[in-house]
């Protein structure tokens, strides 16, 4: 038996990397899992995987900054996999731009995307999960929330902020039932990790063994969405959150 057996998640972002990783760990866990993605051919991909693994899963393409998206995206996920028990907020982008140069639309992308979206996705599970008193959700934060990135301020400011929501939230959920959690999984390889980067400092950082492949933080993702991490809410767990920021 799985520690999610039974359960039904929903993972935003999940055609990328670390959505592709964490979707597929909760399914092997045992959860019915719908993958959305602003890319449907990925959300497909990873839903085939689960599918082909013998899981459950459905793909969609949704956008996460969209409130409307979230509803349709949970409709469908309680109709055809059942009612909602997980969340993981994953979707996000990370452009390197100095402040001096960055442009407005810039910042409000970023905005939008990795913060304004786990909002989004944490009001609609909410109305669901709270009559049934019931359910986790699990957002992608960051350690340079804590410590900051140069070139990186827009993201940084997105990552401080989900920390900052989780822990509000939290407090909000006390005796509900659902409880609320972020983590910060460290410098992974992915393409949002690579974004910027020469060949040959990706090699070079790779190298060091200081980078981890997506899959080696999803069990950690699945303990936190599961009764086992009962009853942790409103926590920011991270890997090495003050490590060096040109690992980020």
């Amino acid at each position: 038996m799985g520690v999610l057996d039974g359960k039904t998640a929903a993972v935003t972002g999940g055609g990328g990397a670390l959505g592709r990783a964490y979707a597929l760990a909760i399914a092997q866990a045992g959860a019915a899992v719908a993958v959305s993605d602003v890319n449907l051919d990925t959300a497909r991909v990873t839903a085939d995987l689960i599918i082909k693994a013998g899981g459950k899963a459905l793909a969609m393409k949704a956008d996460a900054t969209d409130a409307a998206a979230f509803e349709a995206l949970f409709d469908r996920a309680e109709a055809e996999l059942g009612a909602l028990d997980v969340l993981v907020n994953v979707a996000g982008m990370y452009p390197r731009t100095l402040v001096a140069e960055m442009p407005e639309q810039e910042w409000d992308q970023v905005m939008q995307l990795n913060l304004k979206s786990v909002f989004l996705g944490t009001r609609a599970a909410l109305r669901r999960m709270l009559p049934r008193r019931r359910g986790v959700i699990l957002s992608v934060a960051s350690g340079v929330g804590v410590r900051g990135a140069a070139r990186g301020a827009h993201y940084a400011a997105s990552k401080a902020g989900i920390i900052a929501f989780t822990r509000s939230v939290s407090l909000e959920l006390k005796d509900s039932g659902v409880r609320i959690n972020c983590i910060g999984p460290g410098a992974t390889d992915s393409a949002l990790w690579r974004l910027g980067r020469s060949e040959e400092e990706i090699r070079n950082l790779l190298a060091a063994g200081n980078i981890l492949q997506p899959a080696e933080f999803a069990n950690v993702v699945v303990w936190l969405v599961s009764d086992q991490s009962k009853p942790l809410s409103g926590e920011f767990i991270a890997r090495d959150p003050h490590r060096g920021s040109v690992l980020v």
